[in-house]
């Protein structure tokens, strides 16, 4: 733990070519998401999911609110 410390503090992130911060989050996320039951992971897939849909549902609607702006500003402009 203290190497990781250290590693973030020097903002040194590579050893030989290997991340090892990464490694080292990878790694613990792996063993926290082994330690989970089988409900637990469920549950955690179905919020992943729930998250995702939300995102792609307000871009959408921020694409279709960009378009119906730039419409409404392309007809008030005087055609040449």
């Amino acid at each position: 733990m203290a190497w990781f410390a250290e590693l973030k503090r020097r903002k040194w992130y590579c050893i030989n070519g290997i991340d090892m911060i990464h490694w080292y989050k990878h790694k613990l996320y792996d063993d926290w998401y082994n330690s989970l039951t089988e409900e637990q992971k469920q549950r955690l897939e179905e919020y992943r999911k729930a998250k995702e849909e939300k995102s792609r549902r307000e871009a959408r609607e921020a694409l279709q609110s960009l378009l119906m702006m730039s419409s409404l500003v392309s007809s008030r402009l005087p055609m040449r």
